[in-house]
This record gives C-alpha cells, structure tokens and sequence, in this order.
C-alpha cells in the first residue's frame, strides 16, 4: 500500500493543470493516464520551484526547449563548465531538463560547486516518463538519476504508462492515479499471417490514407526491408532512428541513409515516417489526418513492446485539439500471436525473479570469495550485472530491484504476446476500444512462384481460404480492395470451386491433382444440380404425353444448358431422348407421333415418373 493513493475520474479532454491546480504533488507516483494530458507542462510553467526534470532522451528535451527556450538543457554533448554557467544563473524557479546519464553530471557538477544540500533540500527532482528506466534496460546508465532521487525531500515520478516497481520503497511516496470517463480512441489490432506482407500491403495502398502515416516498429533493418519492398523513394518517406556511436544504425540503413533524419519537426513529415522505439516517448506530433501505426513480430522480441505502454506512448506522440474533438484517421497495430490461452501474472515474475536474483548474487559471491582465497583473478562477466551491482573494490553483487524489474518488464510483455485475446485486453486497460481485424496477406518470390507445381499452389490456396474462413467467423478482415477469397476466386478458380464443393480428405485423395480436382468438381455439380433438374424435368415431361426425340432433345439440352451439367472434361452434355429413361427418371416406350402434315415421326410415350424424380421434385 502507498502512504496515500488518491484517484481522478475525469474527461479524457481535461488538462492537469486542472486536475492538480496547485501543480504536481511531491513525493508521490503519479499515473497520469494518457500522453499529452499537460504533466511536462505543468511542471515547467510552475515557477514557485527550481526543478530538475529527467527525460529518456535529447529529442525530448529538443522538442521541449522549443516550446519553453528559457528552460536549460543538459545531455551528453554538454560539458561540465556549461553545467557550472547553468547554475550561476540562479534564475527564478529555474528548470533543468536533462537525460538519465546526463544527470551523472548535473550531479558531479554540484558537488563541485558545494551545493548538493542544496539540490537536495530545495530543489524538486521530477522523472518523467518513469516507465523508460524499466523498459529501456540496454541503456547502461539509465537507472542513474534512482542514486540521489531519495536523498531529494521533494520528490516524484510520473508517467502516462507507469511500471508498478517492485521495490517496497516506492510505497512510501503517495500515489495519484488518473482514469477517464470515456476510451482514448479506437485501435484496429490487426492479426497478420504474415507481417511482411501486411505492411507491404498498407505501403501499397498509400493513396486510402487521407495524411500522412506514422509507424513505431522497432527494427532498422525490418523498416529498411518494407520501404525497399514497397519500392518508397525518399521524397515519400522518412526514418527516424538513433544515431548511435557505433554507427550500426547508419550500417543498417545502407543505401537508405537519404531517409534518415534525426529529429521529427513540424513540417519534416512525409507521407511515410518510420520510428525506431527512441521516437516513441515524450516529443509531440502535430500532423492532421494521421495514421498512427505500431508493429510488432514475435520473431523479433525487440519490437513486442508492451501495447498499453510503449504501444500507447507512440500513438500519444499525436497532439489533437481534442476540444473540438478532431481525431487521428486510424490508430493501426500489426502484429501476429502465439496459440498460447495462459500468461503468468506480474507477481508470478517478481516471486521468480527475485528467487532467481538471490540465487545468482549468492553463488557469485561465494564464487568472489573463494576465488580471492586462491589469490586468483575475479572474471568480468555481463550476465551477474543484468540484475546486481558490483562493487569495484570488493567485487561482490549486490541485487537491485530495478534490475530486477527490467528483466520482468521484458518478460512479462513477451507473455502478452501469447495470444490475439491477451494483446486486445492490454490496450483495453490502456482505455482504448479495439477491433480485432484478420490479414492473409502473403508475398511469394518470383522465384518460388515459378518453381512451384500446380498441385503445390492449388494445396496453398485451399488451405489460405480455409484459414480466412476460419477466421472470420470471429472476425473481420484487413482489406482495401479484393479479400483474400475473392483474389483466390479469381486468381485460382479451381481451388475455390474445390474449397466451395469439396471436403478436404477428397482432395487429399487426390494429392490435389489439378485434373482429377476439377473431374471431382464437375462431377459435384452434377450432383448437385440433379435436384434443379429434377423439378425441370417434372414441368418438362408429364405422364401420359407423347414427345418427339427431336422435342426431347431439345427441352433436355435446354435443361442441361441452364445447369451447367458438363461431362467430364469440362464440356457441356449433349442430350439424348433415351436418357430419360437410361437415368432412370422415367418409365417409356417407343411410339409414333402423327405431324401435322400427315406424316409421322419417332418418340416417346411417358408412362410414369419414377419414385427417385418424384421425391426430388
């Protein structure tokens, strides 16, 4: 439990400003809901404090400074002796803004100067976006600013999509969660056979989108594979990742290194614009008519990114003016899903985990010790550091929590992935109604294309229509133009009559045999229209009357004409006055029937419609 936990249910419109008149509280953990519901803002404005705001990155504080020029900015690139000029200002309810790792030097700057008491007694330490220090574990000093952030007495994290901290301590500050009367927006999670080839389908129809599009996918080289795929040219497109210092981001973007820009700004947008999960936090979008799109893969676990969290951070980068209720065009998840129906809970992880933590820290440092008692070196290791510090004198582990909640985070995101069900719930609890689409999209190479037999492609598309009835009994597809059935039914003929009128051990049987299929084909529509010919024939033919074979032939062609009833290979009937009879329809016999013109001519007396006519007719 928190000292104090206090809740607002308000009006998705409503600004903090006026849920919290008297600005953020201090020490507390505040859940603010959504993005761009005004907490930055808040703080900034607030003059009646110095404050300190921790922000994930640089292009937050770009976008930040911006709208507020008179707030400082401290990140890497800035040295120490600009620090020290920072503080010499001593203006009045001064902001720094500054990144984790460059909080390290904010720090080391004020010991310097003598004035860490000071910080600590009189200036307020806000992190923002505090949800970043859990998922962005890879970052080596993201976790810095949690080394003074208790030593400060006024104190506290905020974000629109909090990570419930393990550590007991947090419980010691208040807590103040937003929740709203009405959803934040409709999200269509589109469950995709192939990713690939849904996302090449949404880049080769560009021109269904009324503004631009925006799309959070996590991977360099996936969203340089889909702009090359969909043939984009630079003048279409964007991509916005890290510039890293390896410069691996850059190797990745290859010839593809025109579209990249490092930061998004009014008016760089084009009509597609990738993200890289750096852009996904803190800055604001302002782009009318925009498609907002998050794309996640299970095969590439850097992109399965929690929907209700990283999923709702990126869709709010979009600023609307959401008192005159404008709205993005559509907000899009693409993603596939295990066929998993569990998913361990959050306290399932954080009782395994921290089993597993103090296992691994006691055994490595009974490692440590026994090691020194040998007088032999200590190895370094990556695996002990992912969830304990070191010390360097000692080299013994001690278990950090939020190490710990690093690796749970991560874990637990993968679980939400098990299923279509569990990924829709999440952006439910993230207040987002969601519909649930299904995409058969496939791409194929010219090369498989060509080397595969016709037997191969009639199996493929049976199958495909087979899953995308299957699924829609459930739900509806994610389609432009033609659906998947109805490409099939054109592309394909053959496979669809057989997915319409045949079962699948028949097809089986016939080791899908393009001839043999279409043989089995003709054969059930023969068979399937003998009840139609058999009411035909009932108004036809009646009891008791004479017909000419010539008459007979023809109402009986007629008849078969209109049924479409072929022979084998694939060609129309051809009547015969016997059949009748030869098909057991009718009881006859052979007569002569006078013309007009005196003479006569050959044909049937019917005696009697069978019982098998009767019934069907």
């Amino acid at each position: 439990m928190y000292q104090s936990t206090t809740t607002y249910n308000v009006a998705p419109t409503i600004r903090l400003d006026k849920i919290m008149p008297h600005g953020l509280p201090i020490n507390s953990f505040i859940d603010k809901g959504r993005c761009a519901i005004g907490g930055t803002y808040s703080e900034i404005n607030n003059k009646t404090r110095c404050t300190i705001i921790v922000v994930p990155n640089i292009s937050i504080e770009l976008s930040k400074q911006r709208s507020h020029p008179e707030m400082d900015i401290v990140y890497g690139e800035v040295t120490r002796k600009e620090v020290e000029e920072i503080f010499l200002l001593k203006k009045v309810g001064h902001k720094i803004m500054t990144t984790p790792e460059g909080m390290l030097k904010i720090m080391t700057v004020a010991e310097g100067l003598g004035i860490v008491k000071q910080l600590y007694d009189n200036w307020f330490l806000l992190l923002d976006e505090a949800h970043t220090f859990i998922s962005e574990a890879y970052r080596k000093d993201i976790l810095a600013p949690f080394i003074y952030f208790w030593s400060f007495k006024a104190k506290s994290i905020i974000s629109a999509t909090p990570f419930e901290f393990s550590d007991p301590i947090f419980k010691t500050l208040h807590h103040h969660k937003i929740t709203f009367t009405d959803t934040l927006g409709k999200v269509t999670l589109v469950k995709a056979t192939s990713i690939v080839a849904t996302l090449n389908y949404l880049l080769s129809n560009l021109d269904k989108y009324p503004g631009n599009i925006h799309i959070y996918f996590n991977s360099v080289k996936d969203s340089v594979a889909a702009i090359k795929r969909a043939g984009l040219r630079q003048e279409q497109c964007n991509i916005f990742c890290a510039n890293d210092k390896e410069g691996e981001n850059m190797k990745k973007l290859g010839d593809l290194i025109g579209y990249f820009l490092s930061e998004p700004v009014d008016g760089c947008y084009k009509k597609v614009n990738f993200y890289t999960c750096k852009y996904f936090e803190g800055w604001d979008l302002y782009d009318s008519n925009a498609t907002m799109v998050f794309v996640s893969d299970i095969n590439k676990p850097q992109t399965c990114l929690g929907p209700k969290t990283k999923g709702k951070q990126a869709f709010g980068r979009l600023r609307l003016d959401v008192e005159n209720k404008e709205e993005p065009h559509r907000l899009i998840h693409i993603t596939n899903a295990r066929s998993l129906r569990y998913m361990n809970s959050i306290d399932k992880f954080i009782t395994d985990f921290y089993a597993q933590g103090y296992q691994a820290v006691s055994h490595w440092n009974e490692k440590v010790a026994l090691l020194k008692s040998q007088k032999r070196a200590i190895p370094t290791t990556t695996e002990i550091i992912k969830f304990a510090d070191i010390d360097n004198i000692t080299k013994n582990a001690t278990l950090i929590p939020l190490k710990l909640d690093q690796q749970i985070n991560f874990e637990a995101n993968k679980e939400v992935y098990n299923h279509i069900d569990f990924i829709k719930k999440d952006w439910e609890d993230g207040y987002f109604d969601v519909e649930v689409l299904y995409a058969d999209h496939k791409i194929e190479t010219n090369t498989i294309m060509k080397r595969k037999s016709k037997a191969t492609q009639l199996k493929e598309d049976y199958q495909a229509l087979k899953a995308y009835n299957s699924e829609r009994l459930t739900t509806t597809t994610f389609n432009f133009g033609l659906t998947v059935e109805q490409e099939i039914q054109s592309s394909n003929p053959t496979a669809y009559l057989a997915f319409k009128l045949l079962d699948e051990s028949t097809l089986e049987s016939l080791k899908y045999n393009v001839k043999k299929v279409e043989t089995a084909i003709i054969l059930k529509e023969n068979s399937m229209a003998e009840l139609k010919l058999a009411r035909l024939l009932n108004q036809q033919f009646k009891p008791g009357s004479k017909y000419t074979n010539d008459t007979i032939k023809s109402k009986l062609q007629t008849i078969y004409n209109q049924l479409n009833i072929r022979n084998t290979d694939g060609t129309i009937k051809v009547a015969k006055a016997t059949e009748l009879a030869k098909h057991n329809w009718y009881e006859m016999k052979p007569c002569s029937i006078k013309e007009d013109d005196g003479g006569y001519e050959n044909g049937q007396l019917i005696i009697r419609a069978h019982f098998n006519l009767l019934m069907a007719a």
